[in-house]
């Protein structure tokens, strides 16, 4: 477009000048026109009301000579003549000429332009002859002109004229070249300032444009690049690790896959050594040093195991300190087992962190063969908890006396697949009470597998497994779902607990829903209001993505809904990102319950900076695993609001909860006596 307005502005800048120009001489030609015109009409009006009766009269003489004479008029030749002297003033002059040889014409002579006009208009009379040409310095115009008899009065005059060349005149006849002259100069300087206005109006309205356009196209291209730029980048984290650039676990499944495809295609061995890397005691780190020193852990040793690798070899993240690397060629069960052996011995070198030196180990499960990626990746996994159950820091290659116990891993994932296809998952609700009063405040939903022999699965093996193979995400958005309706059918006061799985944050098992979309759907389908739904999140939550997952949970407090911390004090970051957060509540885990009924100092001591810990933090605390009166009026002591245990009740169906609700409300009709007010801040309403 640019190039397009440039060659515009270049013929602009070639043609106008031109066309001022001729625009000018066409003006300066009409204008000798009209003045021939002009004067023929003048002389004739002369000839016929005025020459015409002076002859009739006798009382005028018409002649060439007139000056100074009282009887004589000029000739109508005369007359033009002297109207030519008039118009030399305004730098045009004409001229009669003719080769008729009038006594009073004698000193004019024709030169070649008006010899040219005569020949032309003895043929043509209608003609209209002109040249331009320069004269001392300045370009003149000449336009020419046939002058004919036009009435009977000039007829008669030459035809009785003495000295008139001929006496047959007739109406119609040419005798002689009508003439203007006229220096246009001024005209083509007019038109040259003109057209010089012209070109710069139209160059800086080019110019402008151009400068416009350049700015437009300079915000698209830079807003294209930006568009670019989050394309490629938002393409890069849907098969990447954001932190460590690894690839996440669907893309290292699917580029593998291909590989073993291809390489069996072409007829070569398809065989990959896969080993399965987890980062022994990560947890500690997290714990001791804070999530950030965590997260350039997990950096440092993405780039340590990069180091060792090949260019073809692949690395991949799939959990927070778990990572899978595949070899591709040259495999063998002695090469391998060097590579992983190699990795346990590069991690356990030193890192040099920030402010940190840090020693860790690692353990690796190796798998070799060519068979489906995911199983692959269980048996890799299989060999991995035997290297750490023989004290970590090694590397076992899977064997086939673990087949039945990856059997056994596939059987599982299978079962959580059906179950959740067929939405046989199962929920019970175990009662939660104010310490106070001992009234029932709601219902923490657990979730359970059934095991097809009239019994469940434990929570402990399927969660993990669920969130490794990506169901966690839809079993979730099923229990939440199915929690809030059956509370909605409860009394108003009466509230659900709902935990919600770290992987469910940050949209990290590839659902387009965001967590925030999943509650928010959850309670406008059940009608539930939000303050009844409390949603459990445990501080591993916090291991990656923390800016991101920080704002999901302001979002959900946003909603309007309660968030309790739960397994306060077990988890990756206990405390560096308290403070931070929205949540209202916190969860003591059972373990400092269960070290209370042993009567332990220690632990005492931990659950009493818990609660000074709450107040501080304008918090309410649950104690859970509560198996006791004796734990029960401790914890009540001590100023923890709400109550969870076996003491209470366990976890049972829906249909058995109907006995719970109605006992309590027998309950609250009959005074009760308070056993002990919670601390300000700690009550927990019902």
């Amino acid at each position: 477009m640019i190039a397009l307005i440039a060659i515009g502005v270049g013929t602009v800048w070639l043609y106008v000048p031109q066309a001022m120009q001729a625009a000018a001489i066409d003006a300066a030609h009409r204008s000798n026109i009209d003045v021939a015109e002009q004067i023929k009409i003048t002389r004739g009006y002369y000839t016929q009301n005025v020459v015409a009766k002076a002859t009739a009269a006798g009382t005028l003489n018409p002649t060439a000579i007139h000056a100074g004479d009282p009887n004589a008029i000029p000739l109508p030749a005369t007359f033009v003549q002297d109207i030519s002297n008039l118009l030399t003033q305004r730098a045009t002059s004409l001229a009669l000429v003719s080769p008729y040889p009038w006594p009073h014409r004698a000193d004019r002579t024709m030169d070649d332009f008006q010899r040219r006009a005569w020949e032309i208009f003895r043929h043509d009379p209608d003609r209209i002859i002109s040249a331009t040409e320069v004269r001392n310095g300045q370009r003149v115009l000449r336009v020419a002109i046939s002058d004919r008899m036009t009435n009977e009065a000039c007829v008669a005059c030459h035809n009785t004229d003495a000295y008139s060349p001929r006496h047959d005149w007739k109406i119609g006849d040419v005798r002689a070249v009508m003439e203007v002259k006229r220096v246009i100069e001024p005209y083509l300087a007019a038109a040259d300032q003109r057209s010089q206005r012209i070109i710069l109006g139209v160059a800086g309205t080019a110019f402008l444009v151009i400068l416009l356009m350049t700015a437009i196209a300079m915000a698209v291209a830079r807003s294209m690049r930006s568009k670019q730029e989050v394309d490629r980048h938002v393409v890069f984290l849907a098969h990447h690790d954001a932190m460590t650039g690894a690839l996440n676990r669907s893309r290292f499944v699917s580029l593998l896959t291909d590989v073993i495809a291809q390489s069996k295609k072409a007829g070569v061995s398809a065989d990959v050594a896969l080993f399965y890397v987890d980062v022994d005691r990560f947890k500690e780190v997290n714990d001791r040093l804070g999530h950030a020193a965590g997260d350039q852990l997990i950096k440092a040793v993405v780039a340590r195991l990069r180091e060792r690798l090949r260019d073809d070899d692949m690395i991949g993240r799939v959990g927070g300190d778990e990572f899978v690397i595949a070899r591709i060629r040259d495999v063998d069960a002695a090469d391998a087992m060097a590579l992983a052996e190699a990795i346990v011995a590069d991690v356990a070198m030193p890192f040099a962190l920030a402010r940190h030196t840090l020693s860790v180990s690692a353990s690796v499960g190796v798998r070799i063969g060519a068979g489906e990626v995911e199983d692959m990746m269980r048996a890799a996994d299989v060999a991995l908890y035997h290297a750490k159950s023989l004290g970590r820091s090694q590397a076992v290659l899977f064997s086939e006396d673990m087949q039945e116990e990856l059997e056994a891993r596939r059987h599982l994932e299978q079962t959580i697949r059906d179950t959740s296809r067929d939405c046989r998952f199962e929920l019970h609700f175990q009662p939660l009470l104010s310490a106070n009063d001992r009234r029932l405040h709601g219902f923490e939903a657990l979730l359970r597998l059934p095991d097809g022999k009239g019994g469940y699965i434990p929570p402990v093996q399927f969660i993990r497994v669920a969130e490794e193979i990506g169901m966690i995400g839809t079993i979730g958005a099923w229990a939440l779902g199915e929690a809030c309706r059956a509370a909605a059918r409860w009394p108003d006061h009466l509230t659900v607990a709902v935990n919600l799985s770290p992987l469910q944050f940050a949209s990290r098992q590839g659902s387009d829903a965001s967590i925030v979309d999943v509650v928010a759907d959850a309670l406008t389908r059940s009608g539930l209001a939000p303050h009844r739904l409390e949603l459990e999140v445990t501080e591993s939550v916090l291991l990656e993505s923390s800016e991101v997952v920080i704002g999901e949970l302001h979002a959900l407090k946003s909603l309007g809904t309660t968030l309790v911390l739960d397994d306060f004090g077990t988890g990756y970051s206990s405390l560096s990102y308290l403070w931070k957060l929205p949540f209202d509540r916190l969860k003591i885990d059972q373990s400092f319950v269960a070290a209370l009924r042993e009567e332990s100092r220690p632990s005492l001591q931990v659950v009493r900076t818990i609660m000074a810990l709450s107040h501080a933090l304008s918090m309410k605390v649950t104690a859970e695993g509560v198996e006791t009166d004796e734990q029960a009026s401790l914890l009540t002591e001590l100023g923890c609001g709400q109550l969870q245990g076996y003491l209470f009740g366990r976890p049972s169906p829906e249909a058995d909860l109907a006995g719970l609700v109605l006992a309590d409300f027998q309950a609250g009709q009959a005074p009760v006596k308070p056993r002990r007010a919670d601390r300000p801040g700690l009550t927990v309403s019902a």
